[in-house]
């Protein structure tokens, strides 16, 4: 009996793009009467089947999902718009009609008016030829002159014609090139068994991995305010546009795998024994038992127990794991493994387990081993029962035993599209070897195996199903984003231990081309306090830096950032991995309105009883004045000399310093960096339209016969 399938209309509603792929949230509202199954459409190929999610909001549960393969009809659609084609018509009319009446002018300037009279009659008459001809040239002009301003008509509506089809293509590219499904083409559909007794909203979560992001920032000073502007560059070619969506930038690796921690029990008193170890014990010996039923039922179709005859490929036959609905009459067991020996290494005890629930690591358990042919004493009927379940469960125990994470999904649809294929092939199942780990560990497509197959009671790989190449289309999408080079300053290599997502504040369009698009996520206003910055030992400017405080929740990541300063475009720099509530410092340049000067007196004195020392002494001065209108905070740097450690024939004292300064010693919070020793710095608020002296002086204190290395002038 046919099922009856409802296609429902989606859009989507939210994208979640993170450093490698995207997962799209799509919805859709279902009015009652519900139909038992619905179907999303339409949906791209690039659609994960592992990561397939579905959340119901209403009078109604989904039971199952079920992805699949389609090619839907329709009318064929052509990769231009109809907008395109008719401007690519009209330039071609508009063409033709210029060469049409340019040939017209020529074949008219080449012709003769006077030719030879063939005849031998007598000429006419002058005046009546100079009347003729006076007409034949009046007709000449008239028509050329018509021709002429033909001819400058059709050239405007040429040049017309060309300036809207570049306006044509140009809002083509903007479309991006994702069009709607045409006649034959390859796409995926999402099959849903809805239980509704009235209204239900269902969300479709999937993830896909041709996406990619990179951060940029804009701040607006504005005094001591600022306006912090998160913006993205933005590439996907998913093939589908993601128009009027709600966009959020992940920080997070959606496939990065995580080993939770296990706790160990901790118990106060008298030391107990160790719990022994519990394993699931390798599949019992007469499995093949189990399927004698079948090779009486169907003598000339099955292998012969313990045989070695033609295997039998029964493709139209298709496995299914029992449920608990199949009962055993002698024991009341399910048939399918509602029980199962459990074997305790210490006592060599069997005792039964409930099978459908989730089985311990047992480092014990590998791979699921064969069935063999012949019928097994140990264990009887329960004992094969319990093998014919046993190699299912394997599977879970390898990967818990082995501490492996599954496979990943984006890793498989780069390099392997379509491992599951569609359910219901016709195709016969192929044998998976044990040395092959990703098919055993793909859940999601693993199948039992009929009973005319040599691995039948195990699960095998299901067969791969026809898809039209799409999975080429898939992967050399996937590549062509990987390889995708980012916009100049960008940066997209950031350690994923802090997982933030920074979601937009209205919709945006994002097209399916492959191609960056740099889209405004949010803004916020923080506070941005102006300083000025000087060395002049080492250079006679003073420089400006904002300290822009961090205004997001969330962490700021490495990428470029352009500073604007009351409308005005001042530079583009970069920001570094900055913490929530933690300081930006942007440099913004020289500022011309600051004058800074620099000099230095040297004197040589002797020293000592005896006059047995040399006394070098330096007197620095420096003049700093603001010339601009407003106060300013400036910080000015010097640095003075140190001696090695354990020198003692080298005494430096520091002399008279006005105003007072502070130690200054930069990369605090990078211990193992080389720091600078003898540093020292001035925090000074000037008014506006002011000059400031300071004065510093340290003194050099040497035996009279040595010299320092490089003279004993210390200052330039």
């Amino acid at each position: 009996m046919a099922r009856e399938v409802g296609t429902i209309q989606s859009r989507i509603e939210q994208v979640t793009v993170y450093a490698h792929g995207a997962r799209v949230r799509r919805i859709a509202t279902l009015r009652a009467p519900v139909p038992p199954v619905v179907r999303f459409a339409d949906l791209p190929v690039a659609v994960m089947d592992d990561t397939v999610r579905t959340e119901a909001e209403g009078a109604g549960t989904v039971t199952s999902i079920r992805v699949g393969i389609d090619i839907p009809g329709g009318e064929a659609r052509t990769e231009e718009s109809a907008e395109l084609r008719a401007a690519r018509r009209r330039v071609a009319v508009a063409e033709t009609e210029v060469e049409r009446v340019r040939i017209a002018l020529e074949q008219l300037e080449s012709s003769t008016i006077i030719e030879d009279d063939p005849t031998d009659d007598a000429p006419a008459a002058w005046a009546a030829v100079l009347s003729a001809r006076r007409a034949l040239v009046a007709l000449r002009a008239t028509r050329e002159r018509t021709l002429r301003e033909q001819h400058a008509a059709t050239r405007r509506e040429l040049e017309d014609a060309r300036r809207a089809l570049e306006v044509a293509a140009e809002k083509d590219r903007d479309s991006g090139s994702a069009q709607a499904a045409r006649l034959h083409e390859v796409r995926k559909y999402v099959e849903l068994e809805v239980a509704a007794t009235g209204d239900v909203t269902v969300r479709l979560e999937y993830q896909i991995a041709a996406a990619r992001w990179a951060p940029s920032y804009v701040a607006r000073l504005d005094g001591e305010r600022a306006s912090f502007e998160l913006r993205a560059v933005v590439a996907q070619d998913s093939g589908e546009d993601w128009a009027g969506v709600a966009l959020r930038l992940s920080t997070a690796e959606p496939e990065q795998f995580t080993q939770l921690p296990e706790l160990q029990p901790q118990k106060i008193g008298r030391r107990q024994q160790e719990p022994a170890r519990r394993g699931f014990r390798p599949p019992p010996v007469g499995a093949a038992a189990l399927y004698a039923d079948y090779e009486r039922s169907f003598p000339r179709r099955a292998l012969p127990i313990g045989g070695k005859g033609a295997v039998f490929d029964d493709s139209t036959y298709e496995g299914r794991v029992p449920t608990p609905s199949d009962r055993d009459d002698e024991d009341g067991v399910p048939i399918g493994g509602l029980r199962q020996e459990v074997w305790d290494e210490d006592s060599s005890i069997g005792h039964a387990k409930d099978a459908y629930k989730t089985p311990p690591p047992s480092p014990a358990m590998s791979v699921p081993m064969p069935m063999t042919r012949s019928a097994g004493k140990a264990g009887g009927i329960a004992g094969a029962l319990a093998g014919a379940v046993a190699a299912p469960f394997a599977l879970a125990a390898q990967a818990v035993s082995k501490k492996e994470a599954p496979a990943s999904n984006m890793a498989r649809y780069r390099g392997d599209f379509g491992g599951g294929g569609a359910p219901g092939s016709s195709t016969t199942p192929t044998t998976i070897e044990a040395a092959t780990p990703v098919p055993r560990l793909d859940y999601g497509n693993l199948r039992m195996a009929p009973p005319s197959s040599s691995e039948r009671g195990t699960l095998v790989a299901a067969p791969r199903g026809i898809d039209g190449g799409a999975g080429a289309r898939v992967t050399t999408a996937t590549a062509k984003i990987a390889a995708l080079e980012l916009p100049p300053g960008h940066d997209a290599d950031w350690a994923h231990t802090y997982d933030y997502a920074f979601a937009s504040d209205g919709m945006v369009d994002i097209a399916s081309d492959g191609a960056w698009h740099s889209i405004a996520l949010t803004s916020k206003s923080g506070s941005a306090k102006i300083h000025h910055v000087a060395v002049p030992r080492e250079q006679a400017d003073v420089f400006r830096v904002a300290a822009i405080a961090n205004p997001f929740t969330g962490p700021l990541l490495p990428g470029p950032i352009d500073v604007y300063d009351r409308g005005q475009f001042l530079v583009t720099s970069e920001v570094d991995y900055t913490p929530p509530g933690g300081t930006v410092d942007v440099g913004l340049g020289v500022d011309p309105t600051v004058k800074i000067a620099r000099n230095v007196e040297f004197r040589e004195e002797a020293a000592g009883m005896l006059r047995g020392a040399l006394r070098l002494i330096h007197a620095i001065t420096i003049d700093v004045e603001n010339l601009s209108p407003r106060p300013i905070e400036i910080e000015v740097r010097e640095r003075v000399p140190v001696t090695r450690e354990g020198e003692d024939e080298i005494e430096v004292t520091l002399g008279k310093v006005e105003p007072s300064w502070d130690r200054y010693t930069p990369d605090a919070e990078a211990p193992d960096d080389e720091r600078l020793r003898g540093g020292y710095r001035w925090k000074l608020d000037l008014p506006a339209s002011s000059k400031k002296l300071l004065r510093a002086g340290y003194q050099v204190e040497i035996k009279a016969k040595l010299e320092l290395i490089g003279g004993n002038r210390r200052e330039p």
